[in-house]
């Protein structure tokens, strides 16, 4: 079974009490890196292989924060220097406990406590991710929900201005109490290359496993795991008190687990506590793909258990589930992308569809462009800080991405056409899978005052009415003209069109690239044309019902004697 490397991480495994069935085969999967292959059939629910607590890495487990408490004991820290303070700079005391863990398994003799010098030596030490990446090379991630988010120069600060000062503060802990050039083994221990890489390991491998197992009803309790969501974006750290409060059902069904921001607690969810991030060996070994996940994590009190959820053949890779994201957070924290990817998202910016809505009107009323922001910043700011509005719309694939690239959308409409009876039901299915928040919202920035006045009364936005047409009255700045309408459609329509104006090129050009581009898993260039496809693909569709919808509404108001001509009645925009 594999390599030196290899065979060094699975004795070092199973002499510190973990389990790997023995038909289990550790290999390179081209293009995924290392992963787990079954060599003989397997059955659903089989135990695949099993890891005592004991040798999670996190921050209970390392003898790091031990070490420090004892130093700043010793020597009292510096202000604003202290562990403590380490601890609220999100993801700061993670990566240091792994860069700490790396130098003492390399440099030190080796006592009774467990050390992770063979995990360390299995775990990847160069990366795909835009983190990584060259300037030129993160150029074609322009427009994209990527760049905005690798965190690189935060990540800079952080060491800098946090996890530096206190190794220098303390050499004795991070480099043995006989070092005789602290920067010469800051230099090789604890550059600032290294800590983005530790940090790029966290982000790619690590997990959410709860600390409290008071509730735990060994291994009937079933978990979903999916590696963390850390590093560059910081997250702050939940107390003690809040981590008392865990939901009782909650404890009982999950112990491992990816936040999926669907309920009441999404707040207090997403504060996670930076206790609760484990390594976990030979669970990060697992690769993932959309939809094709065939093992899942359960727990015991004293070791987590990975099983399969359906028979795996001969040969097949044994795949964990990352919870399906987009290609854009594929890329970001694990450095692949799924081709296709049905699980595609486009972040939709509260602020353009402000900025499509405030031209539009001004266009319609003839007002300032001032005068109608002053107008419509009370809607907004009543949306974002009384309704809990996000700051992104996330807009999803309407249609299954063809499997040939440039995978584009298979939604069976066309705006140069009549559409059929069959074509309607396509558009009704497609329009349902538009958030009603976002509809109302900007519903919300078409309405009268008077409708606003009342949204306000009923804390709720307009009815999700993507085929609305709202009066432009007279409480509208400007001078409005009699019988003027607007159009919910259009608003959404030239907020696609704003947001797909940020990309360096059109739909028609990307697709052509990504088909000639040769085909590689690993190459920057077109993992960056994989994510742009698909976020102009989601443009596309959405483009293509908003302008089918505000048809429809136009046609409603000309009524079918005058589908050509505007209505003496009402002016549309």
């Amino acid at each position: 079974m594999g390599d030196a490397e290899e065979h060094a991480f699975l004795s070092w495994f199973t002499k510190h009490g973990g389990w790997i069935d023995e038909s289990l085969s550790l290999e390179k999967i081209p293009g995924m890196g290392r992963g787990l292959v079954a060599t003989r059939p397997v059955a659903e629910n089989e135990r695949l292989f099993s890891i005592p607590r004991s040798m999670l890495l996190n921050l209970g487990t390392s003898a790091l924060v031990p070490a420090c408490e004892a130093a700043e004991r010793a020597l009292p820290p510096k202000p604003g220097n202290s562990w403590s303070d380490v601890m609220v700079r999100g993801w700061c005391p993670l990566i240091l406990m792994l860069m700490w863990e790396h130098w003492f398994a390399s440099t030190q003799e080796q006592d009774e406590r467990l050390t992770w010098g063979p995990y360390f030596g299995i775990m990847p030490t160069l990366f795909t991710t835009p983190m990584f990446w060259s300037s030129d090379q993160l150029r074609e991630l322009q427009g994209t929900d990527v760049q905005d988010k690798i965190g690189r120069m935060e990540a800079e600060v952080d060491y800098r201005e946090c996890v530096l000062p206190y190794i220098q503060q303390y050499p004795d802990v991070f480099l043995g109490p006989d070092v005789a050039d602290v920067q010469a083994g800051i230099s090789k221990w604890y550059h600032v290359d290294l800590y983005h890489r530790m940090g790029s390991l966290i982000l790619s491998r690590s997990f959410h496993v709860k600390r409290d197992l008071n509730h735990a009803e060994g291994d009937e309790a079933d978990i979903s795991s999916a590696p963390a969501e850390v590093a560059v974006e910081r997250a702050m750290p939940r107390n003690d008190a809040q981590d008392d409060q865990v939901d009782e059902e909650e404890e009982e069904e999950a112990d491992i687990e990816i936040q999926d921001d669907e309920d009441d607690e999404e707040k207090e969810e997403n504060e996670e506590d930076v206790r609760d991030i484990s390594m976990v060996p030979m669970a990060d070994m697992l690769n993932a793909k959309f939809g094709s996940e065939n093992t899942r994590c359960f727990y015991k009190r004293d070791a987590l258990e990975m099983r399969c959820t359906r028979p795996i053949a001969i040969g097949e890779q044994l795949l964990n589930t990352y919870g399906n994201p987009p290609n854009s957070d594929l890329l970001r924290r694990y450095g692949f992308v799924d081709e296709p990817n049905r699980g595609d998202l486009l972040e939709l910016p509260t602020t353009t569809i402000f900025d499509a809505a405030t031209t539009k009107l001004c266009q319609v009323t003839g007002a300032s462009e001032d005068a109608m922001r002053t107008f419509l910043m009370p809607r907004f700011e009543w949306a974002c800080t009384e309704l809990g509005i996000d700051e992104v719309f996330l807009l999803c694939r309407l249609s299954k991405p063809l499997n040939m690239a440039p995978y584009a959308g298979t939604l069976s409409l066309d705006t140069n056409r009549p559409l059929t009876s069959a074509d309607k039901r396509v558009l009704s299915r497609a329009t349902s899978e538009i958030s009603d928040d976002l509809i109302g919202f900007v519903r919300l920035l078409c309405v009268t005052q008077s409708d606003f006045e009342r949204a306000k009364k009923k804390e709720a936005l307009p009815n999700a009415r993507l085929d609305a047409l709202e009066a432009i009255d007279a409480s509208w700045p400007g001078h409005p003209p009699d019988g003027a309408l607007l159009s919910v459609a259009s608003v959404l329509r030239d907020a696609l069109f704003l947001r797909g104006n940020i990309y360096p090129t059109a739909w028609d050009d990307t697709a052509k690239a990504l088909v000639e581009c040769t085909a590689s898993s690993v190459d920057p260039h077109r993992m960056a044309l994989v994510v742009r496809a698909g976020d102009q693909a989601i443009l596309r569709e959405h483009t293509t019902v908003t302008e089918l919808v505000l048809a429809h509404a136009r046609a409603q108001v000309s009524g079918p004697a005058s589908n050509h001509a505007p209505s003496k009645k009402a002016r549309r925009t």
